[in-house]
C-alpha cells in the first residue's frame, strides 16, 4: 500500500509538471490547467498506441519522465516564491472530497458486470500487450469502443502498477481533475457563495449517477463532466483565441474518444467554442475567418476518433455496437411495426415516470432556474436570464432524449431494446450535465445580483443590507452541510459495497484463480452454483478477464448423461470449480470416484486418466 501510494505521489508530480507548463507557456487558468494536463497522455498515447507491440509502455514511461522533468522546472522557476497557507482555505471541502474518495477505493475491488465485459479488459489487454486489439485478440468483444479515458487509466497503471483499485484511483484522477476546472467560471474567489453552489452540485452529481458511480469503469459520467470543464476553461479563455482552441483540442479530442455517443457532447462544447469565437471578434470579416478557424478546430479534435474507426474496419470485419449505417439498417429492420410501438411505449413511460432517476433531475432543474427567475424577475425587481438558460437546457435535454430513442429503434437488439437496457446510465449522463450547466448558470447569475459588482471593491460590508449579508452566509453554509452530508452518504454507499465484496462472483473467481497476465487461448470451464450470474454469462466474462482467456465457459447445469458429461469436459483444457457443485461432484464421483473442491484441474485429472 505505501509503495503504491509513494508511486501516486510520483505520478501527480509528472501531472503538475505539465498543468505548469500549461500555465505557464499556454497561459491557462491554473483550475484548467489539470484536466489539460490529463488529456495530453490520452492524446499522445492514442496515436503511441498504433505502432508496434511496447511503443505503448514505452510512450508511457517518456510522457511520465518529461512530465517529472517539468515538475523540477517548475519548482527552479518558484524557488524564491514563498507560498504559505492555501489561497482559497475553501478548497479544502473538494481537496478532502477527492481524499476520501482515494482512501475508500485504496480497499476497492472491480465488480461491475461491464468492467469484465470490457472496460477492465481493455485496459489489462493495453496494459500487457502494449498495443492495440486486433482480430486475433478475441479477448476484446467489443471492438468498436474508443480507448479514450482506458488509455488514461492504462497509463495510470504503467507508471503505478497494475491492480483494481489503482485503476479505480486512475479513473477518479480523470474524474476530480475535470470538476476542478468547474472553478474556473467564479468571478469573484472571495464570495464563498460560488464555491458553495459548485461543491453542492459535485454533491448531487453522486444520487444522479448512482447506476454509473466512481467506483468502476464506466465512462458515463467522464462524458458530461469532461464536457462541463470543456465549457468551464473556454469560459475563463474568453477573448484569447489561441488557449482557446488549444484547449478544445485538447478536451473535445480526448472526449471524442470516450465513447461513441460522445459525439453529441462534442457537438455541445464546439458549438459553445463557435460562440467564444464569434465574442472575440466585432467585424463581420474577422467574425467569418473566426468561424473558419472554429469549424477547422472541431474537424481537427475528430482527428483520433476517426483513426480509431479506421483501425476497427481494417482489424475487424464484423464489430459489435459498430457505427456503421448497414449495421444499423440491419438492426433496425429486425423490428415490425409492433415492436417499434412497444419501445415507443415504454421509452414514453420510462421518461414520464417521476420514479426515475433522470426525470427527477430533470425536474429539479426546472423547478430551481424556473422559480430563480420568478423570485429576481418579480420580487427582486431585476432582469435575468434564467428562463433563456432554462429553455437552452431543455433544448439539450430533448436533443439527447431523442438520441437515445433512435439508438433504442437503430442501434440495439429488440430484446435489449424492449427493456430499454442502459437507459439509467444513458440518461445520467444528460442530467448530470444540465445540473452542471445550471451550476454554472446560478454561478455567474448570483455573481451579478451581487449589491456591489466591482470586484476590488468589494469586501465584508459590501452588501445592500444586514439582512441580506445574512441570506448569503446562511445560504453558504446550509449548501456546505449538505453537500457534505451528500458525500459522506455516497462514500458510505461505497463503503458497503466493499464489505459485500466477498460475496461476489469476481471475488469467488479471483479468489480461486488468480489474476493472470499471460494472454493465453486455454479452454476454460467454470462450474458455478449461481444460475443467474451464469445465464447473464457474467460467470464468463468474469472468468475471461482473470483467467486471461478468451475461451472461458461458465455452467451450472450438469445434469448429464455419463457420455454427455465427458464429451462436454473434453471440450476443455482445464476446469475452474468456484464452490462446492453437488450435481458436478456427483458426476465425477459416479465416474471416477472423486469429488473436487474450489480450485482449478486439469480435464484428465477430473476424468481419472
Amino acid at each position: 500500500m505505501i509503495e503504491i501510494l509513494l508511486r501516486f505521489s510520483l505520478f501527480g508530480l509528472s501531472l503538475a509538471g505539465y498543468a505548469y507548463l500549461f500555465v505557464r507557456v499556454c497561459h491557462f487558468p491554473k483550475h484548467i490547467s489539470w484536466i489539460a494536463a490529463c488529456c495530453l497522455p490520452i492524446l499522445v498515447l492514442s496515436f503511441v498506441a498504433y505502432g508496434p507491440k511496447g511503443w505503448l509502455t514505452r510512450g508511457a514511461w517518456v510522457l511520465f519522465g518529461l512530465g517529472l522533468l517539468l515538475c523540477v522546472w517548475r519548482f527552479w522557476q518558484e524557488r524564491h516564491q514563498v507560498r504559505w497557507g492555501l489561497q482559497e482555505p475553501i478548497m479544502l471541502w473538494f481537496y478532502g472530497y477527492f481524499t476520501l474518495f482515494v482512501l475508500t477505493l485504496l480497499h476497492s475491488h472491480l465488480t461491475h458486470y461491464d468492467n469484465f465485459s470490457h472496460w477492465a479488459t481493455i485496459v489489462k489487454f493495453l496494459y500487457t500487450q502494449g498495443q492495440l486489439p486486433t482480430a486475433a485478440d478475441a479477448i476484446i468483444s467489443f471492438t468498436s469502443y474508443p480507448l479514450g479515458s482506458s488509455l488514461f487509466v492504462t497509463y495510470t497503471a504503467i507508471i503505478v502498477g497494475y491492480h483494481e483499485n489503482v485503476l479505480l484511483i486512475g479513473q477518479l484522477i480523470l474524474i476530480f481533475c475535470s470538476l476542478y476546472s468547474f472553478f474556473a467560471i467564479i468571478r469573484d474567489p472571495k464570495r464563498k457563495l460560488a464555491f458553495a453552489l459548485i461543491f453542492t452540485s459535485m454533491a448531487v452529481f453522486n444520487y444522479f449517477n448512482i447506476a454509473i458511480r466512481m467506483n468502476n469503469l464506466l465512462v458515463d459520467f467522464i462524458l458530461p463532466v469532461l464536457t462541463l470543464a470543456g465549457i468551464a476553461g473556454l469560459f475563463a479563455l474568453k477573448g484569447k483565441v489561441l488557449p482557446s482552441i488549444g484547449f478544445f483540442l485538447l478536451i473535445g479530442a480526448s472526449l471524442d474518444l470516450v465513447k461513441n455517443s460522445a459525439v453529441f457532447f462534442l457537438l455541445i462544447l464546439g458549438g459553445y467554442l463557435l460562440v467564444c469565437l464569434w465574442q472575440a471578434s466585432v467585424r463581420w470579416r474577422q467574425r467569418l475567418g473566426m468561424m473558419i478557424v472554429g469549424l477547422a478546430a472541431i474537424g481537427l479534435s475528430v482527428l483520433p476518433a476517426i483513426l480509431w474507426n479506421l483501425h476497427v474496419k481494417a482489424n475487424f470485419p464484423k464489430s459489435k455496437h459498430e457505427v456503421s449505417v448497414t449495421a444499423y439498417k440491419q438492426i433496425f429492420g429486425e423490428k415490425d411495426s409492433q415492436i417499434l410501438q412497444q419501445i415507443t411505449d415504454v421509452f414514453v413511460k420510462t421518461i414520464t415516470d417521476v420514479a426515475t432517476i433522470s426525470t427527477q433531475g430533470i425536474l429539479l432543474i426546472q423547478v430551481i432556474l424556473l422559480g430563480s427567475w420568478l423570485f429576481v424577475r418579480f420580487i427582486m425587481k431585476k432582469r435575468n436570464p434564467f428562463l433563456k438558460e432554462l429553455l437552452l437546457i431543455d433544448g439539450i435535454i430533448g436533443g439527447y432524449y431523442l438520441g437515445i430513442y433512435a439508438m433504442f429503434l437503430f442501434s440495439m437488439p429488440t430484446d435489449e431494446a424492449l427493456s430499454l437496457a442502459g437507459f439509467d446510465r444513458y440518461a445520467s449522463s444528460i442530467v448530470i450535465l444540465a445540473l452542471g450547466l445550471m451550476t454554472f448558470f446560478m454561478v455567474r447569475g448570483i455573481d451579478h445580483l451581487y449589491h456591489e459588482q466591482a470586484i476590488d471593491r468589494r469586501n465584508y460590508r459590501s452588501f445592500a443590507s444586514l439582512t441580506t449579508k445574512k441570506i448569503y452566509q446562511y445560504s453558504t453554509l446550509i449548501l456546505l452541510f449538505f453537500a457534505t452530508l451528500l458525500i459522506l452518504s455516497e462514500n458510505n454507499g461505497m463503503r458497503y459495497t466493499n464489505r459485500e465484496y466477498a460475496a461476489s462472483i469476481p471475488a469467488q473467481v479471483s479468489a480461486v484463480t488468480g489474476d493472470h497476465f499471460d494472454l493465453n487461448q486455454k479452454k476454460y470451464l467454470v462450474v458455478s452454483t449461481n444460475k443467474e450470474a451464469v445465464d447473464s454469462y457474467l460467470v464468463g466474462y468474469v472468468g475471461k478477464y482473470y483467467l486471461f482467456s478468451p475461451n472461458v465457459d461458465g455452467r451450472e447445469n450438469f445434469l448429464l448423461s455419463d457420455a454427455e458429461f465427458r464429451t462436454l469436459l473434453k471440450q476443455y483444457d482445464e476446469v475452474v470449480v468456484l464452490e462446492e457443485h453437488y450435481t458436478f461432484n456427483a458426476m465425477t464421483k459416479k465416474l471416477t470416484g472423486k469429488t473436487f473442491a474450489p480450485g482449478v484441474y486439469s480435464v484428465a485429472e477430473v476424468l481419472g486418466r
